[in-house]
Formats: C-alpha cells, sequence, structure tokens
C-alpha cells in the first residue's frame, strides 16, 4: 500500500488512455454483432434473435423491458402460462423499457446500448481502484489490464475433461470484468459499483485515515452504491458487506475496543441494502410464485479442482500476495482485499442453491493480489529485461477463454438464431394476441415468445417457468404424441395458439396438431388455434 493520501490524482493523460482502452474492449465485445451484421447471415434463412451470449437469460431481460415499454415498473414472468401480480424485482431492465418507451427505440437496440454504457463505466471504475490504491502509474495500468481481461484455463482443461464438467471462465460471467460484458447490462455495473466501494473504503481504512463518512470522502456516494448493488445484483453485495463487517470486528479486536469511526463506515454500507432485502424476503417467503422462481434458481458452485482451474495463473501469480496478506494480516489494503476474497469462497462452499452467485466480482480482490505479487515479489526474482517478455508470452494464456468465448458467436446455432419463418409467425401473433395470451411451443421458441410477442408460454425457461420439469416434459409428450389426451394440456393451462416448425417437428410427429385449427403459415412454421 502506498504512503496515505486525502485523494486520488488521476491525469488527464491517464484517463485519454484508460478510455482508449475501455472502448477497445467494449468494441471487441460487440465484434460478433458486426459479424450477425455483415456476414450475410441476418439476411439468409435465418433471422437473429437479440442476444448471443447466455441467449436463455438474455430472453428474459428483453420480455422484461418490454414490460416497461407497456408502462409496468414490476417483473411478471412471462415464461410460465399461470397468472401472477408483478413483483419489484430485477428493477434495471422495467427501467430500460420505460426509457426505450419514451425514446420510441426498439428495446433490444436499447439493451445493447446500456451494454455498452455499462461496460465503460466498469472500465473506468476498475482503473480508479487501481489509482486509489497505487500511485505508480506502471502498476495501475498492469492491474486494469490484468482485472479487464485475464480470465482461467477453462479453454485447455474443458476440451480434457470427461463428462459435463463446466469452468467457471466459461460459465460465470459475473466473475470476469469482461465475460460479463458479453452477457447483460447488470453484471458490469454491479462490478462498477463492488470496484467503486472497494476504492472509497480502502483509503478510508488506510492506517491513519480518521474521517466519519461524510460527502466528501465518499460516506454518501458509499450508501448510494450500497443501495444500487441491492437492486442491481443483491448477493454480489452479500460477500462484500461480510467482509466489511470481518474488517471491522479484526480492528475492534486488535485495537480491543469498539471505535464508533469503523461502525459508521460498516452502517454505511449496510443500512442503504436492508430496507431492498427485507421486501426480498418477504416476497420470496409469502408470494409461491417467487418462492417457486427461488427453488428452482440453483447455481451451484463447481467443484473445488474446476474452480482452480478457472482461476487459472492469475491465482498462480497472486499466491506470493495472499501468503503475505495472511502471514501479516495488516490493516490495510491487503485485510480489506483478503477478508472480501475469503468471504466470496465461504458463501460459495455454503449449501445454498445460488453458491456460484457469490462469486461476482471475484478477480478484482485476486487480481489486486496479482499485481502485489508482480511488484512485490516476481519482479524481484526476473531481470528487468525478462519482465516483460515474460508478461507478453503469459497473455495469451490468460486471455484466451475470452477470445474464445467470442469465437463461439461467429457461427449460427440455434437458441440465438431461429428459422425466418418464426419470426413472421412472431409478428402476426403479436397482433393477435394479448399478454394473458397463452402460446404452446418448443423450448427454443419458447423463449423469445415473451419479448417479441409479449404473450406467455407453457415453458420457456429453467428458472422462470413455474415447475419448469413438469411443464418441460408435458411439452414433449404432448409434441411427440405420448400424451393420448391432446385438449388436457391446453385446457389446464389455457393455451390460445400452439405453433409447429422444424424445431417442433424435432420433438415428434404426434396426432395433436391434426386435431387443431390452423390459422396462419409462414413456410415451414404454422400456427393453430384450439
Amino acid at each position: 500500500m502506498q504512503a496515505s493520501r486525502d485523494s486520488i490524482h488521476i491525469t488527464p493523460a491517464e484517463w485519454r488512455w484508460v478510455i482508449i482502452f475501455a472502448v477497445g474492449l467494449t468494441a471487441l465485445a460487440f465484434v460478433p454483432f458486426l459479424w450477425v451484421a455483415f456476414s450475410g447471415v441476418s439476411g439468409s434463412d435465418w433471422q437473429f434473435m437479440g442476444v448471443l451470449n447466455n441467449y436463455r437469460d438474455g430472453a428474459t431481460y428483453l420480455s422484461k423491458m418490454a414490460q416497461g415499454m407497456e408502462g409496468s415498473w414490476l417483473v411478471n414472468f412471462r415464461h410460465t402460462p399461470e397468472a401472477h401480480p408483478g413483483v419489484f424485482i430485477q428493477a434495471l431492465y422495467p427501467a430500460l423499457g420505460q426509457l426505450a418507451r419514451l425514446l420510441r427505440i426498439p428495446a433490444v437496440a436499447l439493451f445493447h446500448a446500456a451494454r455498452v454504457v455499462a461496460s465503460l463505466i466498469m472500465y473506468l471504475a476498475l482503473y480508479h481502484l487501481g489509482a486509489s490504491i497505487w500511485m505508480r502509474l506502471r502498476t495501475r495500468r498492469l492491474f486494469f489490464l490484468l482485472v479487464a481481461f485475464a480470465s482461467g484455463l477453462g479453454w485447455f482443461f474443458s476440451p480434457l475433461m470427461q463428462g459435463d464438467v463446466t469452468f467457471p471462465d466459461l460459465s460465470i460471467p459475473e466473475m470476469y470484468p469482461f465475460y460479463s460484458s458479453l452477457v447483460n447490462v447488470h453484471f458490469p455495473l454491479s462490478l462498477a459499483c463492488l470496484a467503486l466501494l472497494v476504492s472509497i473504503l480502502i483509503i478510508e481504512f488506510r492506517p491513519g485515515a480518521t474521517g466519519d463518512p461524510s460527502v466528501s470522502n465518499g460516506g454518501l456516494v458509499a450508501g448510494l452504491l450500497s443501495f444500487a448493488l441491492s437492486l442491481l445484483f443483491p448477493q454480489a453485495l452479500v460477500p462484500f458487506v461480510a467482509a466489511v463487517g470481518v474488517y471491522v470486528g479484526a480492528y475492534w479486536l486488535q485495537r480491543r475496543k469498539i471505535t464508533m469511526r469503523e461502525l459508521r463506515w460498516l452502517l454505511v454500507v449496510i443500512l442503504p441494502a436492508v430496507p431492498v432485502a427485507a421486501y426480498y424476503a418477504a416476497i420470496v417467503s409469502y408470494n409461491p410464485v417467487v418462492a417457486e422462481w427461488n427453488r428452482q434458481n440453483v447455481t451451484a458452485a463447481p467443484s473445488p479442482l474446476i474452480f482452480l482451474l478457472g482461476l487459472g495463473v492469475p491465482l498462480l501469480i497472486a499466491l506470493p500476495g495472499i501468503y503475505r496478506a495472511l502471514r501479516r494480516f495488516e490493516a490495510d489494503g491487503d485485510r480489506l482485499m483478503l477478508v472480501w476474497l475469503a468471504a466470496m469462497v465461504v458463501l460459495m462452499v455454503l449449501p445454498t442453491n445460488i453458491q456460484r452467485r457469490f462469486t461476482a466480482g471475484m478477480m478484482i480482490p485476486l487480481i489486486y493480489f496479482a499485481t502485489r505479487s508482480l511488484e512485490d515479489f516476481w519482479f524481484q526474482y526476473i531481470n528487468r529485461r525478462w519482465r516483460y517478455r515474460l508478461l507478453i508470452a503469459v497473455i495469451p494464456v490468460i486471455t484466451f477463454t475470452n477470445l474464445l468465448l467470442l469465437i463461439g458467436n461467429l457461427r449460427v446455432a440455434v437458441g440465438p438464431f431461429l428459422a425466418r419463418d418464426y419470426a413472421v409467425a412472431f409478428q402476426w401473433l403479436n397482433q393477435n394476441t394479448s399478454a394473458d395470451d397463452v402460446i404452446l411451443a418448443s423450448e427454443p421458441v419458447s423463449v423469445w415468445i415473451p419479448s417479441w410477442v409479449g404473450a406467455r408460454v407453457v415453458y420457456g425457461h429453467p428458472f422462470e417457468t413455474l415447475d419448469a420439469a413438469v411443464k418441460a416434459q408435458q411439452v414433449l409428450n404432448w409434441y411427440n404424441g405420448q400424451d393420448t389426451d391432446c385438449a388436457s394440456l391446453l385446457a389446464e393451462y389455457r393455451v390460445s395458439y400452439m405453433i409447429a416448425g422444424p424445431l417442433e417437428n424435432e420433438l415428434g410427429q404426434g396426432v395433436c396438431l391434426a386435431q387443431l385449427n390452423p390459422v396462419f403459415q409462414a413456410g415451414s412454421v404454422s400456427v393453430y388455434a384450439p
């Protein structure tokens, strides 16, 4: 940690450098969309549906934005056929929908524009964090480049593993800043909030600091960031609050007394999130729809070995810094970053259904220790001429996963793309249905119906369809003919329309469609009514 200082000085030249790199990384994240636009895919028999990475969750975000465009601030799960009251969760996306309605632009266009803004904010916040820790320009830039783009070794070990093994750097975008910029809006904004929170507390908890939380030293901003995180990604706030609590408790034990200044900073982080946390707890406990959604929303952590491989080379580089922080446990940035990293690991292994959500932002403390290790340990044993040569050799190893994620999007695949006839059928359904209508289709088609059509589906998402496993099997049985009572499913969920196209034909050639009335056809896709 550098000597105490009252302010962070970042020169205009530094900001220009950061902005250039931030814009470059953000533009790199949109290379697959340029491929969609200029490769001729959009003019073929395929229709790009709007989201590439993690398209299932992306479709739910667009559905929530569509509800905002209709004037609602509450979220209604339209990937399930049951009508239910809306709830105030994932408020960012209805808010973006409201903005899209005011600006009169398509929801998907604003979704990606918001991704751009969120990514740029995240990168600027990460550099601000580096500047709050180190005065040396080289160290700031080293931290920024590593935290922005470093990843694990999933790209190497995934092809070698037998069975269904998913590595964090290929499946947990909230851990990695660049990966988070590929998938949605709230992940990069959440990482920005975490970086700014840490940058405030790491200064105010440094030895010799005496200021109580105030407007001038970031106290108000810290409270606002905590509140924003409770709305954007509350699971990311939990380990950070735990870390601040442990840090303050350790400080009190060391001093052998409770000091009000540290307590006030702890309360600044905790109290703004309490009302939102109480609301979430209430709706999970007393709203059966949200309770079922929460029960199904299982994001289990990978095994310890797979997890460590997902951290890869950055973890190896960081080990000397982590060891030093454990051995000394000094009341500075090392201690705060160490307890934050430990809190994420502990919460990740506790028996909850959202284990991996607690790892959000883990690369921030890990790269902090990696940077400390490079400057204070590794560079001391490497000849000056070889330092940057070795870094250049390591960079492809620690960044290849991100490149693999980009390259993986340069192809047409069912999910992000559907046959163009489906899009034509969606347009007809959009004009002939309301939000209360229920449509039956295969899962890759149903996932897009709430955002493209505005109606409900029988089964469309493993988390947001209530009793999802049962409904998924019911849809399969209806299309493949195992459900001999064709009318029972339609009556149970009050289905208004059924879709039959190439993806439904893959489920089976059942007899149920022969009993229905065709009402619309677009090439290979037909729409039926009971």
